[in-house]
Parts: structure tokens; C-alpha cells; sequence
């Protein structure tokens, strides 16, 4: 007994100091916690939450807003600034939300999903209104995952589309996860597949946010909105009745109402008791039913007249019917042909060095200083940067000779210690200003993937454009080589014409079907062209019965310019028999099918003969090669052949007077002495280029420098595999045979053996006509150029037509179709 209360009192002391406890944890709780919560509360929370979430996204919307005004501004300072300078904000941009507006921008557009980070927007706007509890019925999940599925295939559709336009800028539509996944799927599925995925997903994304989409792609899918148009009552009823009678009187109705609109319209000036009354039958309903007061006759004349309108109506169908179906495509003749993808290209852009501004600060004060120092003061004006060089305007204070500063060039190239010497232009064209050119120190490849997929380039609308590369503002350079027409490459060993060459047979490549155009291809040096062997049946023409469409042995070089020779020379008889004077207007006449191939015309592609090196063709033929080229560039334009020659000796017995007058487009590669510029160009400044594809291209007076598109050899490789792969003719383009003076032989025998089907056929019409010519045998029977010259020269062994005797007509030696069946009966 006497331990209870001792334990009571234990206890009653434990329970003091627990409600002392408490009592300090509620005096604790009362004063710092409760405050807290009642201050900070789960909705207030999520309000502060939600209002900076909302901050946030409106400074992104603003930031996003300002880059699609201000971006393409912005790139090069974003992209080049020092991470020192962002972090600080030293960095000046136009975007409204200042240097990091400006990376934030750029990074969601252009780094990852384009025009999809608009639904990451949107998610970040809806996610701040539900914090903020402005916005009641949205969830958070759903939304979530329908803004990612949506960014996902908004950046991969962007892509595509971007791709397809073919348009530059500085945005990329999908960022460059759009750019990716579509380059790999293209890759993995083709083109065909990529757009497969696209509408899967887009209908799949419609049926999850709207369930009644899946009706409607059922409907879609099982033809139910293809409904057949129902008759009306009335007309229904009428055509029963009309079968009827049809049926009754034994007879075909179809056969009666044509004769009876016949005799309506033979007889439409006859009296009126001649035109029955059973005219108004074949009414149409809507004038059948109208009650009518008028006579026969009348009813009869306003049938009459629509039908006459109506036959007038069908004339002119058929006309146009008519000129439609001779209508040619030469496209069709390998309907299944798709030209290479870009993706073939290497994208050399993308690995650039940044560009330093520090660099171009710091020549432009030395250039002030050098001229300052020898009493020229100047104003800067700009500096333009280009891929290989730097364009510096200056403009001089009045009173002081251009001269002075022009014999300044070498001062100035050793203040700025320039790799290769400048380039001054005094004056530039257009300006009041002085150019000087500098080169880099860190020059730019530029990828024929960026010139191809340019939008100059996709746009153009040139017969033949050529794209070269960049000129020093940036800007794609493509020129029309039906323009020019011819095109002259000189420079030295290594400086860029073979890539040159190739960067402009690539560029016909991507925009000309094979049947509107053939290379010849003369490459003295054996491997340059090499890589074009396997599209010979696509692009390549060459002699009859060679075994090489690429011409390296120097002994078939003055064979085939002659007959590009003769290929023209029949051309212009064909044009002349068209009345047309160029090769477009002739090919637009085929097309359009006002010239039949029954009158011996024929889609004419364009012929661009390539020369590598042309020196080693003078030195080993010379005139004999001089010549035929001559007569080409002279007056092969209009017949759609074009010639572009280089070569790397450029001296004054290989490029002559004769040459420079005939190509008034040339370029320039980086020469060693300016005696070969001059001798290019007619002035200096070839000497003073950078090399490695740094070119001037000339044109009568203006003079542009150019950074030629660096193309490899893999890539030239895949791109003819593309074209070897697909279905091509059965042989390359054959040009006419050429025969040498002096290489007849002597008289011709006839060998009944090798008569051709035709030989009586057109000895008959030789005859008839007394006209004989290869060209006339070729337009009257269709047939090609070398089986109507086996044909006259089966006819001169007969004696039916006299040998060649130079430029006059052949002679006809029988007279009469009598005496010409005695020489057929001899012959057999």
C-alpha cells in the first residue's frame, strides 16, 4: 500500500513534466509553426509556384517572340560570344529579353524541338494557371503527355517540311531534334516511310484527344462519302417510259435520237412541216414540261440552235484532244527516275570555326594605321565577312588619288601579315568606296549540301544553272549556262578546277532529268571523270560503237568534236524546219505536240562537252582540236550545246585570241605569276588569291570572287551509285559517226548482203525528188543519222546517187523510175 502512492506521485511528476513539455511545444508551435502555415498554405504555395511558372513562360513567350523578329541578328553574336560574356551580359543583342532571352531562345528553337517547343510553351502556360487555380478542369498528366506527343511530332513534321521547301534561314523549323530523326528514319524507311510515320501519328493523336475522330477515318477509310448522285423523280420516270416504247416498236433508242438530232441539224433551214413535230421529244425535261403556244418550226429552231453550239463545242474538244495526244514528255522514258537526295552531301557547315570578331577589329586599325602612316586618311565604312576572305570599305577623304592607295597593296599586306597578299578594289563598282580584300585566318568550307539546298538554288528556274559556290557576302552563286554560253577554267595545279568541275556536273545533276541532258566528257588525265562511268546509260553521250562513254585516249578527241560538229549541224536543220531559233523554243513545240515525230523530229537534250585539261589536247593536235572547237563556240548556242574547258597552263599559245573572243565567261583559279591573270581575265588579281577553291569569276566587265563548293570523291561516288541503281537506256546517247577526209577508201562496192530494209524504198524517193542528202533520207523515213549515211552510201554503190564531191549536193544519176527497177533487177 505504501508504494502506490510513491508511484502515483512518480507518475503524476512524469505527467507534469509531459504536459510541461506539451504545453512548450503548443507555446512553439502556436508561435513559429502555426504562423508559417497559415502563411505558406498548400494553396498559397502552389499560387507563388504558379505565378513564377508564369513568369517564366511569359519571359520565354517574349523571348521566342523577339527571336523570330530579331534571330537571324542575334545567331552570330549568340553563337560566338564568350561564355564570360553571356554570363556578364556584355554581349549586345536585339532581343527584347536581353543576351540570355536571346540563348534561351535560340537553344529551344534552334537546339532542340523548333516549332514543338510552342507546345512545351503551352504546357509551362497551362501548368501555372492550375497552380494558380485560374484554370479548374485540367489535368496535369494528360496535358503533359499531349503536349510532349505533339512537340515530338510537330519538330519531326517541321523537319520534314523544312527540308522539303528547301528554304535558308536562320531557324530551323524542327531544331535540330526534328533535323535528326528525320535524316535517321529517312535513312532507316526512305521518304516514303517518313511520310507513313507522319499521318500514323497524326491520326493516332486525333482519335486520343477527340474520340469522334475514329468515326470520321472510318468513314473516310470504308469509301462512305463517295456517293453515286440519284436521278430525279421526274427524269426517272420519263427515261422508264422512253425504254418502253423503246421496247415496243422493236428498236434501238439510242440509234433514233442521234439521227433524229442529225436531221434537226442537216435541215435546220428547211420549212417547217419538213422538221416534225417528234423533235420536241429529244427536249430536255425542263423544256419538254413548259406548256409552249409557239409552232414546230419554232421549237424546232430553238433545239437547233444549241445543238449547234453543242457540235461546235465537241469540234473544238476534239481538236484539243487531238493536239493533246501527240503531246510528248521525254521525261516518261524513265518515268520511274528520282533524282539524289541531298542527304547524299556532307554537311561540311556545321563544323565551321566561329568567326572572331577580334580578328576583323584588329585589321581594320591596322589598315587605318598603314595608310594613316603614309599621309591617306580614310573612313571605315564596313567589313564583310565571307567564308575565305574578309571584305574591308574604306572611304578616302577627298583630295587623295585612288593610285596612291592601289600602290599600297603590298605595305598593307605586310602590316596584316596576310597569308597569300590582298586584293584592292579602287573604286568599287557602284560605291564610293575602296574595297580590300584580306584573307582569313580561319577560312570556311563551304558544302555543295548548303548551295543545293539553298532556296536560289530550288527555286531557279534556269535551263541549265550552274551553282559554284559562295561569294564573299555569303550568298549562294548560281549563273545559267545557257547565258554564258561557253565557259572558260584556267588556274594553277591544285587550286580547286577539278572540284570546280565536279561541283557543276553535280549541280546538273539535281536539276536535269537524263533525257534533257548529256556530258561529253574528255579527260586527257584518265582519272578525273572516272567516277561518272556508271551513269553512262543516264547522262553520258559518246561515238557509235565505242567502248568508253569518257573520252581519255587523245586519238578520239578530234573524232568526237567533229562529230559534236555534225550533231549541231543537224540540229539546225531541224530547227529551221521548225521555223524556231533556239532549242527551247524547238523542245516546247515537241512537248506541246505541234511537231510530230512522224515529220522526223525529236526531243533534243542539251549537250555540255567538259574538258579537263585542254592544253594536253593543243599540244597534242592542236589545230586539228582548235577547229572544231571554234565552230562550236561560235554558233552552237542556239542548238543546245555548251562547252566548258579548263586547263592549267594558262599561256597565250593555249588560250589564243580565237578562244578568249569565243568564251566571254572564264574563271580564275589562285595563278603564280600576273601575266596568267592577265592573260585569264585581262587584268591582274588571279595572283592574288588564297587558293584551295578561292576563284573570280568574269563576265564582260564585273569581276565576283567566289569560294568554289568543296565536293569529295565519296560523295560524287554516291551520288552516281543513286543514278546507276535506277533504270537507265539501253545504251549511252549516241552521236553522229564521224568519217575523216581521205578515209573512204576509194570507190564503194555494193554488197547485196548488207542492203538495208529501206534501200529501195529510198532509192525510189531519191529518185522521185532528185535530192539526195543524208539529212533529207534521215527527216523522211524517221531514222537515225548513221543508218541514213549507211543508206546514201549504199545508194552511191549503186550508182544511184553520185560520191561527195565537198560542201555541193550529191548528185542524182538515174532519172526515171523504169530505169531504176532494171538496176534493182541487176543488183539482185
Amino acid at each position: 500500500m505504501a508504494t502506490k502512492p510513491t508511484r502515483a506521485r512518480k507518475g503524476s511528476k512524469r505527467n507534469t513534466s509531459a504536459t510541461g513539455t506539451k504545453k512548450e511545444g503548443n507555446i512553439f508551435k502556436r508561435i513559429f509553426i502555426t504562423p508559417i502555415r497559415e502563411t505558406f498554405s498548400r494553396d498559397k504555395i502552389g499560387f507563388v509556384i504558379g505565378a513564377i511558372l508564369l513568369a517564366l513562360a511569359l519571359y520565354t513567350g517574349i523571348a521566342i517572340g523577339s527571336f523570330f523578329i530579331h534571330g537571324g541578328v542575334d545567331q552570330s553574336v549568340v553563337r560566338d560570344a564568350p561564355v564570360s560574356d553571356i554570363l556578364l551580359g556584355r554581349a549586345i543583342v536585339a532581343n527584347a529579353c536581353g543576351i540570355r532571352g536571346a540563348v534561351w531562345a535560340e537553344w529551344l528553337m534552334n537546339g532542340l524541338f523548333g516549332f514543338g517547343s510552342l507546345f512545351l510553351l503551352f504546357y509551362l502556360f497551362s501548368l501555372a494557371l492550375k497552380l494558380m487555380g485560374v484554370v479548374k478542369r485540367v489535368s496535369i498528366v494528360r496535358r503533359l503527355i499531349f503536349c510532349g506527343v505533339m512537340t515530338f511530332w510537330t519538330s519531326l513534321a517541321a523537319a520534314f517540311v523544312y527540308k522539303l521547301s528547301g528554304l535558308e534561314g536562320f531557324l530551323r523549323w524542327g531544331g535540330m531534334h526534328g533535323q535528326e530523326w528525320t535524316a535517321f528514319l529517312e535513312r532507316n524507311i526512305g521518304m516514303a516511310g517518313l511520310i507513313i510515320v507522319l499521318l500514323v501519328m497524326a491520326v493516332i493523336i486525333a482519335v486520343i484527344v477527340r474520340s469522334e475522330c475514329m468515326g470520321f477515318f472510318r468513314r473516310l477509310l470504308g469509301l462512305s462519302w463517295v456517293s453515286v448522285p440519284k436521278l430525279p423523280k421526274r427524269e426517272k420516270k420519263e427515261r422508264n417510259e422512253n425504254a418502253e416504247a423503246a421496247a415496243e416498236n422493236d428498236k434501238e433508242p439510242a440509234e433514233e435520237q442521234f439521227t433524229g438530232y442529225l436531221n434537226n441539224t442537216e435541215y435546220e433551214d428547211e420549212p417547217a412541216e419538213e422538221t416534225p413535230n417528234e423533235s420536241a421529244d429529244y427536249l430536255p425535261p425542263y423544256e419538254a414540261e413548259k406548256p409552249t403556244e409557239q409552232s414546230p418550226a419554232k421549237g424546232a429552231e430553238l433545239q437547233v440552235g444549241p445543238m449547234t453550239v453543242e457540235l461546235a463545242k465537241e469540234e473544238e474538244k476534239a481538236d484539243d484532244a487531238l493536239l493533246a495526244g501527240n503531246r510528248t514528255d521525254p521525261r516518261m522514258d524513265l518515268a520511274s527516275f528520282k533524282f539524289p537526295p541531298v542527304d547524299l552531301l556532307t554537311q561540311y557547315d556545321l563544323r565551321q570555326p566561329p568567326i572572331d570578331m577580334n580578328e576583323i577589329d584588329e585589321n581594320q586599325k591596322r589598315i587605318i594605321a598603314t595608310l594613316d602612316s603614309f599621309k591617306i586618311h580614310v573612313t571605315p565604312i564596313k567589313a564583310t565577312v565571307g567564308p575565305t576572305v574578309t571584305l574591308y570599305e574604306v572611304a578616302p577623304d577627298s583630295g587623295i588619288k585612288i593610285s596612291r592607295i592601289r600602290n599600297l597593296e603590298d605595305d598593307i599586306a605586310m602590316s596584316l601579315k596576310a597569308v597569300g597578299g590582298i586584293r584592292i578594289i579602287a573604286p568599287m563598282p557602284g560605291k564610293g568606296t575602296i574595297g580590300i580584300e584580306v584573307p582569313n585566318r580561319k577560312p570556311q568550307t563551304v558544302s555543295m549540301y548548303s548551295v543545293l539546298t539553298s532556296k536560289k538554288y530550288q527555286e531557279s528556274d534556269m535551263e541549265l544553272p550552274v551553282a559554284l559556290g559562295k561569294t564573299i557576302t555569303n550568298e549562294v552563286f548560281i549563273f545559267d549556262l545557257c547565258k554564258m554560253p561557253h565557259l572558260l577554267i584556267a588556274g594553277a595545279t591544285g587550286q580547286g578546277k577539278s572540284v570546280g568541275l565536279n561541283a557543276m556536273i553535280t549541280s546538273l545533276l539535281y536539276k536535269k532529268h537524263p533525257a534533257e541532258l548529256k556530258f561529253v566528257l574528255v579527260d586527257p588525265k584518265m582519272l578525273e571523270f572516272a567516277v561518272y562511268e556508271t551513269i553512262e546509260r543516264h547522262y553520258l553521250a559518246k561515238l557509235p560503237d565505242e567502248d568508253r562513254a569518257i573520252v581519255t585516249d587523245m586519238t578520239k578527241v578530234v573524232p568526237t568534236l567533229n562529230s559534236l560538229c555534225i550533231e549541231m549541224d543537224n540540229r539546225y536543220r531541224l530547227l529551221t524546219d521548225a521555223r524556231v531559233r533556239n532549242i527551247k523554243e524547238y523542245n516546247d513545240q515537241i512537248i506541246s505536240g505541234k511537231l510530230s515525230p512522224m515529220q522526223g523530229h525529236k526531243f533534243l537534250p542539251y549537250i555540255v562537252l567538259i574538258v579537263d585539261e585542254f592544253a594536253d589536247l593543243i599540244m597534242t593536235s592542236g589545230k586539228e582540236v582548235e577547229r572544231p572547237i571554234t565552230r562550236i563556240a561560235q554558233k552552237a548556242r542556239a542548238a543546245g550545246i555548251h562547252m566548258v574547258i579548263a586547263t592549267q597552263r594558262p599561256s597565250t599559245d593555249i588560250i589564243t585570241g580565237i578562244i578568249k573572243a569565243n568564251f566571254p565567261a572564264r574563271i580564275a583559279f589562285k595563278v603564280f605569276s600576273m601575266i596568267d591573270s592577265r592573260t585569264i581575265l585581262d587584268q591582274p588579281g588571279a595572283n592574288q588569291l588564297v587558293g584551295r577553291g578561292d576563284m573570280l569569276f568574269y563576265q564582260g566587265k564585273d569581276i565576283v570572287r567566289l569560294q568554289c563548293a568543296f565536293l569529295d570523291t565519296p560523295e560524287c561516288e554516291a551520288i552516281t551509285h543513286h543514278i546507276a541503281l535506277q533504270e537507265g537506256y539501253t545504251s549511252a546517247y549516241e552521236l553522229p559517226e564521224y568519217i575523216p577526209e581521205g578515209d573512204e577508201g576509194g570507190p564503194k562496192t555494193f554488197n547485196p548482203q548488207e542492203k538495208d530494209p529501206l534501200f529501195e524504198e529510198v532509192a525510189r524517193m531519191v529518185v522521185n525528188s532528185q535530192q539526195g542528202s543524208t539529212s533529207n533520207i534521215q527527216r523522211k523515213f524517221n531514222i537515225g543519222y548513221n543508218r541514213a549515211g549507211r543508206l546514201m552510201d549504199q545508194l552511191e554503190a549503186a550508182g544511184i546517187v553520185s560520191p561527195q564531191d565537198g560542201s555541193k549536193p550529191r548528185q542524182v544519176l538515174i532519172h526515171d523510175e523504169m530505169n531504176l527497177e532494171h538496176l534493182f533487177n541487176t543488183l539482185r
